[in-house]
């Protein structure tokens, strides 16, 4: 299994998908009307013609776009991102460094209860397959695969912030609590690393519904498919021999059957990571949680295009590494498959 230069293949294929979503990006946010340096300075423009001038200037806005993009691309190459007009001109690098730990966060959370609940649930109803359990099981994922995050997030923060006041309604902490010393730069590892735990008790329970909101809309993936797969596994000719032999069913079902099950799960995983970063976007911004869903947002009401360009690329990066290790789990859940 030749894995060093499968890695080195599909790094070098990402760094091309890297640059279509840089092209394609760069296209798309230069195409909205209006000016960044107008919807920066606001009333000011009209005022300061000759200062208006002078940012455009230097930041080429009045140059053609591959004018633009040329400088785009030379800034990249110098690890500089821009000003983000829609922060108040903080270079992009610090507003990403501020806000992806929050997302990445909230993204591993919900990853956290999606996979289990997914497994337990696809099990579950594939161990009852047509009866009363499998059939309540079905009309649960189907509630939540059906539903966008959007939706999702404002039911369960009706419910459960307005109705129930179980949880708080926003924000990734109370206000008044001290922010742990940065050390990994996760708020939440800061606060567990540093023994800050009034910080560590208020961010999970910030923390709670955003991901259960996020992993609603996921889990159902999981358990259509590895019930599917279970029951189409459990009828296969090998697993019927095991019978024959007088394998008792646990470990026909648990054994044979779920291992070689689990593999469409590992499969489908890499599109329910897109699903679940994509999501973020939505439900940051329902639950006021500061991460880089809700610069998203700002960035495209501010014509912030240095923030639209690189949070564009911060996702596709994530989606390419996602994608790059599902691959080599495949090996891991089964040694018959080779990386090619």
């Amino acid at each position: 299994m030749n894995v060093l230069p499968f890695i080195m293949r599909r790094l070098g294929f990402g760094v091309f998908v890297l640059f279509g979503v840089l092209v394609i990006t760069f296209i798309l946010a230069h195409s909205i009307p209006g000016n960044p340096v107008q919807a920066t300075i606001g009333e000011l423009a009209g005022y300061n013609p000759v200062v208006t001038a002078k940012l455009e200037a230097a930041y080429h806005y009045n140059d053609p776009l591959y004018i633009q993009f040329y400088y785009y691309l030379v800034n990249l190459a110098h690890g500089n991102l821009g000003y983000s007009t829609s922060r108040g001109m903080i270079p992009v690098v610090t507003v990403i460094e501020q806000t992806f730990p929050f997302t990445l966060q909230l993204a591993i959370s919900a990853i956290i209860i999606t996979i289990p609940l997914g497994i337990v649930l696809g099990v579950l109803a594939a161990r009852f397959a047509h009866g009363p359990v499998d059939k309540g099981i079905r009309a649960f994922y189907l509630a939540g695969v059906s539903s966008p995050a959007f939706f999702i997030a404002l039911i369960f923060l009706i419910l459960f912030t307005y109705y129930l006041r179980i949880f708080p309604s926003g924000g990734a902490v109370s206000d008044g609590i001290a922010a742990p010393t940065v050390i990994t730069g996760f708020p939440i590892i800061d606060s567990l690393l540093t023994g800050n735990w009034t910080y560590f008790d208020s961010a999970i329970y910030h923390l709670i519904l955003p991901s259960l909101a996020l992993a609603a809309g996921a889990f159902g993936v999981i358990v259509r498919i590895l019930r599917t797969s279970m029951l189409n596994i459990l009828h296969t000719n090998y697993i019927q021999a095991a019978r024959a032999r007088g394998v008792d069913e646990q470990t026909v079902f648990f054994r044979h059957g779920l291992r070689n099950a689990l593999i469409p799960v590992v499969s489908i995983s890499s599109l329910l990571v897109h699903s679940l970063i994509a999501g973020t976007l939505f439900v940051e911004n329902i639950f006021a949680y500061p991460g880089m869903g809700q610069y998203v947002f700002q960035a495209l009401m501010g014509q912030d295009y240095p923030g639209i360009l690189a949070t564009a690329i911060v996702y596709a990066i994530i989606i390419v590494v996602g994608n790059l290790i599902v691959d080599i789990l495949y090996v891991v859940v089964d040694p018959q498959i080779t990386l090619g």
